[in-house]
C-alpha cells in the first residue's frame, strides 16, 4: 500500500533526472561534511538528483527542494498510516502505535509549513529548530512500535521504511540549510 502511495512521487522525481549534477554532489558533500550522518551523502545525492529542478538549483534551491520532498513524504506517511488503520487486523499495542504515528506525522506537517516560511524569510535557526521537531515525529513513531528493539522472527514494524525515509529527508534538508 505504501508503495502505491509513493509511486506517483517517485515518477515525478524520476522524470526530472538528467544531466550533470555537480552542484547537487557538492552541496550534499558540504552538508554532510561536518555531520555525524556522513552516511546520508549518497542518499542526498540520489534523492536530489531525481528531483525536478535540482540540476539548475543553487544550494538554497536544493534546500527548498529537500524541504518540499520532506513535506511530500510526510503527507504520504499520513495517508499510509490512515490506510493501515482502516485495514485493521492490528493488536491493541499496534493500533495504539499507529495512532501515535498518525498524530505525530500530522503535527509534523504543520511544523513543516512553518519551516518553509522560516526558510523563505532567511531564518535559519528557526528552520533548523522546526525541522528538528519534524524529525522527532519519525523517531517517536518508530519508538511507538518498539524503536530499535529487534522484532519477533518474521515480524517488522509496518512503518520502518517510512520512518527511516522521513528521518533521512528531514536530516538532509536541515544539514543543507545549515551550510547556507
Amino acid at each position: 500500500m505504501a508503495a502505491r502511495l509513493l509511486l506517483p512521487l517517485l515518477i515525478i522525481l524520476l522524470v526530472g533526472s538528467h544531466g550533470a549534477f555537480a552542484s547537487v554532489e557538492e552541496t550534499c558533500a558540504k552538508a554532510m561534511e561536518g555531520s555525524e550522518r556522513k552516511n546520508l551523502k549518497s542518499f542526498c545525492v540520489t534523492t536530489l538528483q531525481a528531483a525536478p529542478g535540482s540540476a539548475s538549483a543553487d544550494a538554497k534551491g536544493l534546500a527548498v527542494i529537500a524541504t518540499n520532498l520532506t513535506l511530500a513524504n510526510y503527507t504520504a506517511a499520513v495517508a499510509t498510516i490512515k490506510e493501515l488503520q482502516r485495514r485493521g487486523g492490528w493488536s491493541d499495542k499496534q493500533q495504539a502505535a499507529l495512532g501515535t504515528c498518525r498524530r505525530r506525522y500530522i503535527e509534523a506537517l504543520n511544523v513543516v509549513h512553518s519551516a518553509v516560511h522560516s526558510l523563505a524569510t532567511g531564518r535559519k535557526q528557526a528552520y533548523v529548530a522546526e525541522m528538528g521537531a519534524v524529525r522527532r515525529s519519525a523517531t517517536d513513531c518508530a519508538d511507538a512500535f518498539g524503536g530499535g528493539a529487534p522484532a519477533a522472527k518474521g515480524e517488522e514494524a509496518p512503518l520502518r521504511k517510512l520512518n527511516d525515509n522521513a528521518e533521512n529527508l528531514t536530516t538532509m534538508a536541515m544539514l543543507i540549510v545549515i551550510t547556507l
